[in-house]
């Protein structure tokens, strides 16, 4: 009995087959910044022609593209996009150039392509190994509940229930904390390494204004660009760190989690975003950092209290590891990988 099988319709399946010094969480603003650079160009019917996708509708507002397997919406002007109903922010908006819609060379590449034809990115991957990181412990709570409710305890029972979950299906599964106890971030992909991890996520629950909702999902950010959330006019790092040698499968890795996340819970969508939390700079493997939900929001902290509901976060958290893994899987088998 496979998670894939399991819990999605064959039609999503298909879609999904194809695919800081501190965890303080950055401002939740939706600005675009620029990036360091100015990026090369692809015009939009450039990018259509190669990724397959055959119908191309222009509006006021967007660009939607179609093909027999995705369908992507840009949103003209904006970082914002998405791709088969699941919100995917871009490092730089669409803009018109030359009086054509283009994207950056670095969205198609790094962004875009994972998600799209990922069998073609992840033959050096492996498929086994999962670690799971439960966010915070001991002296630090992490985000609280109006009811006093803390992130902890939260994450902590939906790690074990991931496991679970995982172990059932055959994988390896380790996790960096059994219980409440406090953990440098340092320490977290330190175990991962010596666990020889071919997946690291690490799972949390969000702190915001008391309007704050939704769940969103992060990959490492690429050098030379501001993090998904990171004000205009701050300082854009240069600087690589080991996770940045996985930027292709971390995308798939977390546009996979947070796919299933968002469309198997009916959750608010703030979409899969960039940021250089520690865990996430320092992973030895393909990583993603989830914030389940809000749990400083009134209806969201009372349903995340319920066993019900992380049962079901877990559950579509481990079929986005899952889909991911029988994509590498699927990659690394694949004929012309066979001598």
């Amino acid at each position: 009995m496979h998670l894939s099988f399991r819990f999605f319709p064959a039609g999503l399946l298909l879609v999904l087959a194809f695919f800081l010094v501190g965890s303080a969480r950055p401002p939740h603003g939706e600005t675009t910044p620029p990036s360091i650079q100015s990026p090369k160009r692809v015009t939009i019917k450039a990018f259509a022609r190669t990724y397959g996708f055959t119908d191309i509708k222009v509006s006021d507002e967007q660009v939607r593209l179609k093909g027999r397997v995705h369908e992507i919406v840009f949103s003209k002007h904006s970082r914002r996009a998405e791709l088969n109903g699941t919100v995917v922010w871009l490092n730089d908006a669409m803009v018109v150039e030359d009086r054509q819609w283009v994207l950056s060379q670095t969205d198609v590449q790094l962004t875009l392509k994972p998600l799209l034809v990922p069998t073609e990115l992840l033959k050096e991957q492996g498929y086994q190994v999962v670690v799971l990181d439960a966010g915070h412990g001991g002296e630090d709570g992490g985000a609280v509940s109006p009811t006093g409710l803390l992130e902890k305890q939260v994450v902590l029972d939906i790690t074990h229930r991931v496991r679970a979950l995982l172990m059932a299906e055959g994988y390896t599964v380790y996790v960096t904390r059994h219980d409440d106890r406090f953990l440098e971030l340092a320490e977290r992909p330190r175990r991962a390494e010596k666990w020889n991890a071919n997946v690291f996520v690490s799972i949390h629950a969000n702190s915001g204004g008391a309007s704050a909702m939704g769940t969103e999902s992060f990959a490492l950010a690429l050098p030379g660009y501001r993090s998904t959330n990171q004000a205009a006019g701050s300082l854009i790092p240069k600087d690589s760190y080991p996770g940045n040698a996985f930027n292709q499968a971390n995308m798939s890795l977390t546009y996979a989690i947070h796919h299933a996340l968002v469309h198997q819970n009916q959750l608010t969508d703030r979409g899969l975003r960039r940021a250089r939390f520690a865990v996430l700079k320092n992973a030895p493997c393909p990583a993603a950092l989830v914030e389940v939900g809000f749990l400083s929001h009134a209806q969201e902290g009372a349903k995340l209290a319920k066993a019900e509901t992380r049962a079901a976060l877990a559950l579509s958290i481990a079929t986005g590891i899952d889909n991911y893994l029988r994509t590498v899987k699927k990659a690394v088998i694949s004929p012309d990988t066979v001598e």
